[in-house]
């Protein structure tokens, strides 16, 4: 006999006990499958765009002009981990892994630049089509008291050597 039976009111005969049983933990099964729902909707970069968006909205993410779905489901999931790595150099390293951008260095107290100025370097082709988003990256969890600045870095030949190339020296803070 179903447990849930044993515990409903005694004038229902045991058929009609076990049918009652039946639909009250159907219903039940239906009301967790939606709660599940949400929650795997929560933790899902393939969500929805309208869930997506309401999630944004309750992390404090903005959609950028021309930002993928793909890279707006990662900052949105991700927002929680990169406001808590937010500011230290490891921490924004994480923050650009998460997203898919490959940052080779972050170096503090760069030789000729002022002590608040913090040099991001990059793959030039990493920061090519992605500009909006690195600058937002940046104005999000980047240290208020701090400028940063962005170098590129391009393929010098084949064996993957890298060779200095200073893109911009563009401000951002």
């Amino acid at each position: 006999m179903n447990p849930l039976a044993s515990q409903l009111p005694i004038w229902l005969q045991s058929n009609d006990v076990n049918a009652l049983a039946k639909v009250i933990e159907l219903f039940w099964r239906n009301i967790e499958s939606y709660l599940y729902w949400w929650l795997t909707q929560q933790h899902s970069e393939d969500s929805d765009i309208q869930i997506l968006d309401l999630l944004a909205w309750e992390r404090g993410i903005t959609r950028l002009e021309n930002e993928s779905i793909e890279i707006y489901g990662k900052r949105v999931i991700h927002a929680f981990a990169n406001a808590k790595d937010a500011g230290s150099p490891a921490g924004m390293k994480a923050i650009f892994a998460r997203l898919g951008l490959d940052i080779i260095d972050i170096n503090e107290r760069v030789e000729g630049f002022d002590w608040d100025q913090i040099e991001i370097l990059m793959l030039e082709s990493q920061f090519a089509e992605r500009e909006e988003l690195i600058n937002a990256i940046i104005a999000s969890y980047g240290r208020t008291c701090r400028r940063y600045f962005l170098s590129g870095v391009a393929t010098a030949n084949s064996d993957e050597r890298f060779a200095l190339i200073e893109f911009e020296k563009e401000v951002i803070g």
